[in-house]
């Protein structure tokens, strides 16, 4: 029954145009700005450090394809919960419940839906990123890099899955679900640091960035995508290179001291444990 009500949502996802379009909607807008702005702005900033080379460029965009995957993990799974509050406010849940089907096995198939697709939308913009940067001019990822790409893209999809299961647990219209998409959307770029150049936000902002779950996978995917246009790039300009990752976020810095990789990956996993827990409690406590 479980696998069933799971291929049921995923074919109600697809077949719906216009929930598609939006779950990507934040994402055609970081591209739309990229295009415009944020390319150019980026690629002048590092030129005031190093002399302008191709590769600078390459850079530039592999910076914006890990906030552009992060941004995907979420939006995408955030769209498939759109089905379950469109099913909650029709009834179609108590439909489901006239059958076999648990209300916790209902549940789970939204969350297990939750994951291929946005997974699955996350691969797809993977590869087609990967793509792009060679088309400019970039290398593919190595094996290892690529692993460690894909290991994190599915960490970001688990860890968006919680984050939006824990916010849907509370609302119960579309329209209700209509205004969190678009404050999600919106909120991104923002707190993924995507949009404005760290250096340059508040204090406060950065660490409300810093303490943001899903910034913490752009940082990781950022470090694996950058690390060889920045040898690169920065060549014979080391103290430069350490200001551009500062400044732009591919490392944190938190009260002069550098955030490891393994501390974003520890904060990631923690995410996950807590709003797995807490959204268990909210949902027994919901439907007791």
């Amino acid at each position: 029954m479980l696998l069933s009500l799971v291929s049921r949502n995923n074919k109600v996802f697809f077949r719906n145009k216009l929930l598609v379009f939006f779950s990507l909607l934040s994402v055609l807008i970081l591209i739309g700005l990229y295009a415009i702005f944020l390319q150019n702005l980026q690629v002048n900033s590092i030129a005031e450090y190093v002399a302008v080379t191709p590769e600078i460029e390459v850079l530039v965009s592999e910076w914006m394809v890990a906030g552009l995957l992060s941004i995907i993990a979420m939006s995408a799974t955030l769209g498939v919960f759109g089905i379950y509050i469109k099913d909650l406010e029709a009834k179609t849940t108590a439909d489901f419940l006239v059958t076999a089907a648990s209300r916790y096995k209902i549940q789970l198939s939204y969350v297990i839906s939750s994951f291929i697709i946005g997974f699955s939308m996350t691969f797809i913009g993977f590869i087609c990123c990967e793509i792009f940067i060679v088309s400019i001019g970039g290398e593919w990822l190595s094996p290892i890099a690529m692993l460690k790409a894909i290991g994190i893209l599915i960490l970001a999809v688990v860890m968006s899955s919680m984050i939006n299961l824990f916010i849907v647990l509370f609302i119960n219209t579309e329209t209700a679900f209509s205004t969190v998409s678009t404050i999600s959307g919106t909120l991104l770029g923002f707190l993924c640091g995507i949009y404005v150049p760290m250096a340059v936000l508040p204090t406060a902002v950065q660490s409300a960035i810093h303490f943001f779950p899903v910034s913490h996978i752009t940082v990781l995917l950022r470090d694996v995508f950058t690390a060889q246009s920045i040898e690169k790039v920065f060549a014979g300009y080391e103290l430069y290179a350490k200001t551009y990752k500062v400044d732009y976020g591919v490392i944190y810095e938190i009260d002069g001291s550098i955030l490891s990789s393994l501390m974003s990956l520890l904060f990631v996993l923690s995410t996950i444990i807590v709003l797995g827990t807490l959204s268990a409690l909210v949902f027994r406590r919901k439907y007791k």
